[in-house]
């Protein structure tokens, strides 16, 4: 009878997650279609990397493999929100520094995709324990997915100065160290890696 009972309480888990998958895979591949029209349009490199990027993160919603260990609800709504708020937030605007812009948006692109592809099926958008991931340029730094991100999304607020933008990216930061720090204590084998690989964004610094 326990064990009934506790399968019960797993099953409709399951399928909220599954559901949650299929969900965050239609999504993801909703603005792969949106990056794509827009580099068909304009023929912009970073609209054709962001195409690519989320046409990857949306096959990875569906193949990644399942969490030893997830995070609670109010870190997978910090997860979701995190990804979300640069594409709600951020705005385009004129007057700003369009070459230095496109150069760190470009290295932050290239940090993304190799830093998704690095992960693989360990991909997560919410603190979860899907495997340790050492390879590729995690072997430079513990979080190279947030650092291309932050790198992407300050090229973006360079482009497009505003204070609404600023205040975005101070957000954006806030989350991701947020959720750095919290991945850090769900993942397990965790403390083995972080003394090996020092720092967490930032040589140097953090």
């Amino acid at each position: 009878m326990r064990s009934s009972a506790r399968s019960a309480r797993v099953a409709p888990r399951s399928i909220w997650r599954s559901l949650l998958n299929l969900l965050g895979s239609a999504l993801w591949t909703l603005f792969a279609v949106f990056y794509a029209i827009a580099a068909v349009r304009q023929g912009d490199f970073l609209d054709m990397g962001l195409c690519l990027f989320y046409l990857i993160v949306g096959y990875l919603m569906l193949s990644r493999r399942p969490a030893a260990r997830a995070g609670t609800w109010w870190e997978l709504a910090l997860g979701w929100g995190s990804a979300i708020v640069p594409l709600a937030i951020l705005r385009p605007v004129s007057g700003g520094w369009v070459l230095p812009a496109a150069i760190l948006q470009g290295l932050g692109m290239a940090g993304m995709l190799a830093g998704v592809c690095s992960l693989g099926r360990s991909f997560g958008i919410a603190p979860a324990d899907r495997g340790l991931v050492t390879r590729g340029p995690y072997r430079l730094i513990r979080h190279p997915m947030y650092a291309s991100e932050l790198i992407f999304d300050a090229g973006f607020v360079l482009a497009n100065p505003s204070w609404i933008n600023a205040l975005a990216l101070l957000l954006i930061a806030g989350t991701q160290v947020a959720r750095i720090l919290r991945e850090e204590r769900v993942i397990g084998g965790y403390p083995i890696y972080a003394a090996r690989v020092r720092w967490r964004l930032i040589p140097g610094i953090w």
